[in-house]
């Protein structure tokens, strides 16, 4: 029944937290027509939570079957709800919000502090893919930056920091690897219906979004 009431309240999260952040960062949005926009009014919204609820049943699910940690539950639960957020207002303004991503590592220093207290196994058992999770995207979303000119938002790059942090090489390589797959793929497409140019700036983080939750249902 415990493990039934936890699988509630994550559900429940999932669109409370989105509906949260969203209302905070509104203020900043800087397009007239996107902060009179009402939250979870949108087709894309929709789409995203569907996602999500999903992506956490299957957290749940692997979380009560042993094969994942409380920890572990709690990290990636946590990056699904706030990379949902920064999924819109990318997608929307073109913007990875620095107060969002402030929050995001404060909450999840927290996080890994408390579980540090409760089961410090756990957490030292972490650490080795922590560790390489982060390396990995400092290497990668560094170098695509530096040699990209600007093509990658420094908003990007810090995302991916937290990514590589928080998801633990366990999980952020496979994210990363499905998000820059379809982002390239449509990238191609676009190209070549000349729907788009090489010039033109196109929003990462839906597919980085879409790679977490391809990540977490077969990883």
């Amino acid at each position: 029944m415990k493990e039934y009431i936890v699988l509630i309240g994550l559900m429940l999260g999932v669109p409370l937290i989105y509906w949260a952040l969203l209302q905070w960062f509104k203020p900043d949005f800087e397009e007239e027509k996107n902060k009179n926009r009402k939250v979870l009014h949108s087709l894309q919204e929709i789409l995203v939570m569907l996602g999500s609820e999903v992506a956490t049943i299957k957290l749940w699910y692997e979380w009560k079957s042993e094969a994942m940690s409380s920890v572990m539950l709690t990290l990636l639960y946590t990056v699904l709800v706030v990379v949902s957020a920064i999924c819109i207002t990318d997608y929307w303004e073109k913007i990875v919000p620095n107060k969002i991503l402030l929050m995001w590592l404060l909450v999840g220093i927290i996080e890994i502090g408390l579980w540090f207290i409760r089961d410090m196994n756990s957490v030292t058992k972490l650490f080795p893919s922590i560790i390489l999770g982060l390396i990995f995207c400092i290497l990668v979303f560094g170098m695509a930056y530096l040699i990209g000119r600007g093509g990658l938002g420094s908003g990007d790059v810090k995302l991916s920091l937290l990514l590589g942090l928080f998801m633990t090489g366990e999980y952020v390589v496979g994210a990363v690897f499905y998000g820059c797959l379809l982002s390239a793929v449509y990238s191609l497409i676009q190209l070549s219906r000349k729907k788009m140019t090489r010039k033109d700036e196109m929003p990462f983080v839906p597919y980085l979004y879409i790679g977490i939750i391809i990540i977490y249902l077969v990883g």
